[in-house]
């Protein structure tokens, strides 16, 4: 028996409404400090979202390490790692304990993919994954010195007490349909954005409702937080197999097959387009779903009756083909760099966070 959506919707009302209520009574619970977060002797900054699926927020923590790194300060980043298969602590980057392992010979399915993606492009910045933030936190703090620790997808992990709240918000979907899940895409309600001490909204090169979210973020926040935009360009294409990079510059006009499983698969073919690549067709996969050959087999199958010239997928995807075997379609990797106006501000915001932790 096949049930329509009306039935489906009077189904989820009951656990959709229980699952709201507990969410703000935990919320409500901080807010009056019935429950109290824990707090580092470092400078936390978090970095999360209130909906779901991809807003870039990985792109940001990249880039907030790689500036602080760069300005001297011991810094690590804390994440829990989103679908691994492994319990426990694991670090990357570091020689201490038994973390010294090479990064390259960590799976994915140990660490998850945006850690891993992560560790491989800062090198120097300590990866420290559990579940329990704080407790990674500490062992970072205590182990590794760092002074700065950045909680990836940090948002609704209360429990931990930040110096700086960055929310991210997609500019394309910034509210998530206005309605918390399953019948929006909201992690908790809006109101919730009143607990940042500022929004970066991403993706702010495409056309968007700006009246709409500044009106949203001045209801909630007043004038008091800044609102700073940006946006990310693909600057070259990786391939694969031989590992060699080339300037995006070089595949204006040819045809390529995308293939990618993230949160926002439409917005990585947008960025393609716009660097002058002819999207000749799409294999979209659930986010962050585990590939198979027999996956592989299929999307060369599709390019090649596409002639396409080349697949191309994203650099989070990468890390879960890592293995597999390609026909004579290449498979590249789409390199994207974080860019924004308001560099200044953003750096300011960041360095006076770290000075005052």
């Amino acid at each position: 028996m096949k049930w329509g959506p009306s039935l489906k919707r009077v189904l989820l009302q009951g656990p959709a409404w229980v699952y709201e209520l507990a969410v703000r009574l935990r919320i409500a619970a901080y807010e009056t400090a019935y429950l109290k977060p824990k707090r580092l002797q470092a400078t936390v900054i978090s970095v999360g979202n209130i909906t779901l699926g991809g807003t870039g927020k990985t792109p940001l923590v990249d880039y907030i390490a790689r500036y602080l790194s760069q300005e001297g300060y011991s810094v690590a980043i804390l994440t829990r790692g989103y679908a691994r298969k492994s319990t426990g602590q694991v670090v990357l980057n570091s020689d201490s304990d038994n973390a010294a392992r090479h990064v390259d010979s960590h799976s994915y399915r140990e660490t998850g993919d945006e850690p891993l993606l992560l560790a491989r492009s800062l090198p120097q910045v300590p990866i420290v994954i559990n579940k329990n933030r704080f407790d990674g936190g500490l062992w970072a703090r205590q182990r590794l010195g760092s002074r700065v620790l950045i909680l990836d997808d940090g948002y609704q992990h209360l429990s931990l007490a930040r110096d700086l709240n960055l929310l991210v918000l997609d500019a394309t979907d910034p509210f998530g349909d206005f309605r918390m899940v399953p019948f929006g895409r909201l992690r908790e309600p809006l109101y919730a954005i009143k607990r940042a001490d500022a929004i970066i909204v991403t993706r702010a090169h495409r056309p968007f409702d700006q009246a709409q979210l500044a009106a949203v973020i001045r209801y909630f926040c007043g004038e008091r937080i800044p609102v700073m935009y940006c946006y990310s360009t693909i600057t070259g294409l990786r391939h694969l197999e031989s590992g060699t990079s080339y300037d995006a510059d070089e595949f204006v006009g040819w045809n390529a097959w995308v293939m990618c499983g993230i949160g926002n698969p439409q917005a990585f073919v947008d960025d393609l387009v716009a660097a002058g690549i002819n999207v000749a067709g799409e294999s979209i996969f659930r986010d962050h779903h585990a590939y198979f050959q027999r996956d592989a087999d299929q999307v060369s199958t599709q390019a090649r009756a596409a002639h396409a010239d080349l697949i191309v997928t994203t650099e989070k995807d990468a890390i879960r083909l890592a293995g597999l075997k390609w026909s004579d379609v290449p498979l590249y990797a789409a390199h994207s760099e974080m860019q924004t106006d308001d560099e200044v501000r953003l750096k300011s915001l960041l360095l006076r966070a770290v000075l005052k932790g």
